[in-house]
């Protein structure tokens, strides 16, 4: 799915399929293992869940990403960020608090075997 850039969304988007926004949206977007990518130009002021998280727009709230979230050169993030794979491109504008779950404390070292 795809929302255009005049679009203005307010309450809550949820769903199990991947979606793009370059509107606006006020509210909870919730996309239970699938893609949000933030257009440039984007905003969104609310709640973010989703497996990816792409951003190249701006958002104020809270964003967790079960797999990984990518903030692009023209992101603008306010918030908290909660995701175990985090990936900022030279540019990107983040005033956030990270959290990054099963950080380094909880893996076990893996030994390579002598061939």
């Amino acid at each position: 799915m795809n929302n255009g850039q005049s679009i203005v969304i307010k309450g809550e988007i949820t769903g199990a399929e991947d979606l793009v926004i370059a509107g606006r949206v006020e509210g909870k977007i919730r996309l239970d293992g699938c893609a949000l990518t933030l257009a440039p130009g984007s905003q969104v002021i609310g709640e973010i869940a989703a497996g990816t998280i792409i951003v190249s727009g701006t958002v104020e709230g809270s964003l967790v990403a079960s797999k990984r979230l990518e903030a692009k050169s023209t992101a603008e993030i306010d918030g908290e960020i909660n995701t175990p794979v985090l990936l900022v491109a030279e540019g990107a504008q983040i005033s956030a608090t990270v959290e990054m779950p099963g950080g380094r404390e909880n893996r076990k070292p893996q030994l390579a075997k002598a061939g």
